[in-house]
């Protein structure tokens, strides 16, 4: 949703972390609570001078094999809202679980469980749609419920941490996202074990973190220790194995093994596809990275190409303004400059700042990259 982006804004490499498993935890049901959710695309960081790579957004721990006293009451809306985030619709699940909330804290008797739950759920839906400051302040609502109610080694406490540093790998805040990672990695590893889909996600959002602090050899090594688990745990074809071969190739890319990177993200395209349909966000981040492969290899009209794909896909799904998009205006701008098209690099790289410096903010390392390849257009 951040780790350095590479010199490439068009590697958006999907740091998924079990994006709605984590997130979701706390479910009971019929929901996807206990169900890992399809990885999220990461926002990558650029490295000016060349075209910005997503990366890996940290993705919410799956439900934690929750008991039935903190298991929530899944209403219709619920229900609906779990699946909005499921299919990639961020804003109407939003509008859900904001409407649920609403009404559970109008009961003169309002569930603990309930509020937990639905703090951290309309977090994660806010997060998917880049409110990662009103994300943060749902998160952190969610965890001082479940502080003051269960035990702070309790597996839903950790899936706060784990969404709290997630929250903050994407602010750009790299040292609070790993503390709250390895708060959570340390209650998962005591709960359940080394080889829990839970532990996989903690080192998946590990290794974003170390990927956007340019630690790219200690990023590859938590992604592979992710990777392995779940291989261990779930089908070969599963989503999350596509966000750990994303999160590989993004470490590759970052390492200059182009070759490498390229592979990776094709085998997490396929997955995908297959498994999310052609218009998932988590397509066309796989797009957009791809783009950013082709972008450093000098094959700029295939680069175009992929790019383009992928800002259809996200402007039809998460809006005009989200900054996925300034990604994909970012690596579209990078192509544009690489066949030596200046006024379109501008325009387009432009439009990418201004969604980011209104989003983000201009301390944000993705606005400080990006203004930096506009200023350069400049001179």
């Amino acid at each position: 949703m951040k780790s350095t982006r590479p010199a490439n804004p068009s590697l958006f490499v999907n740091l998924f972390l079990t994006t709605l498993a984590v997130l979701l935890a706390g479910c009971a049901g019929p929901t996807i609570l206990n169900i890992p959710g399809p990885p999220e695309s990461p926002s990558v960081a650029v490295k000016p001078p060349e075209p910005p790579i997503i990366s890996p957004k940290p993705t919410p721990n799956p439900d934690a094999d929750a008991d039935a006293d903190v298991a929530p009451d899944i209403t219709f809306d619920i229900f609906k809202a779990n699946a909005a985030l499921k299919r990639g619709d961020y804003a109407g699940a939003v509008k859900l679980f904001r409407s649920e909330l609403k009404d559970e804290q109008a009961k003169a008797e309002s569930s603990w469980v309930q509020l937990s739950y639905l703090n951290n759920h309309l977090g994660l839906a806010l997060h998917k749609v880049g409110q990662y400051d009103k994300a943060l302040e749902y998160f952190q609502k969610a965890l001082a419920i479940r502080l003051k109610q269960l035990d702070p080694g309790h597996p839903e406490v950790a899936q706060s941490y784990n969404n709290i540093g997630m929250a903050h790998l994407n602010k750009g805040e790299y040292d609070k996202a790993l503390e709250y990672f390895q708060k959570s990695l340390a209650i998962q590893l005591k709960q359940f074990g080394p080889d829990h889909p839970g532990v996989a996600n903690s080192y998946n959002n590990i290794g974003g973190v170390h990927d956007n602090k340019g630690e790219y050899d200690k990023a590859l090594e938590y992604h592979q220790k992710s990777l392995a688990i779940k291989l261990k745990q779930l089908d070969p074809g599963h989503p999350e194995v596509a966000q750990s071969y994303n999160n590989i190739g993004l470490a590759h890319h970052n390492k200059g093994e182009y070759d490498k990177a390229l592979e990776y993200f094709r085998k997490a395209l396929a997955i995908q596809l297959k498994q999310l349909g052609p218009n998932h966000p988590g397509v066309a981040n796989s797009y957009n990275n791809i783009g950013g492969v082709h972008d450093n290899k000098g094959e700029y009209d295939k680069a175009l190409e992929y790019h383009q794909k992928a800002l259809a896909i996200r402007l039809k799904q998460l809006g005009p303004d989200h900054p996925d998009v300034a990604t994909s205006y970012w690596g579209i701008g990078s192509a544009w400059r690489g066949n030596k098209d200046m006024a379109k690099a501008k325009g387009f790289i432009g439009k990418g700042h201004a969604i980011l410096l209104k989003q983000q903010g201009p301390n944000h390392p993705d606005t400080k990259a990006i203004k930096a390849q506009l200023d350069a257009l400049k001179e």
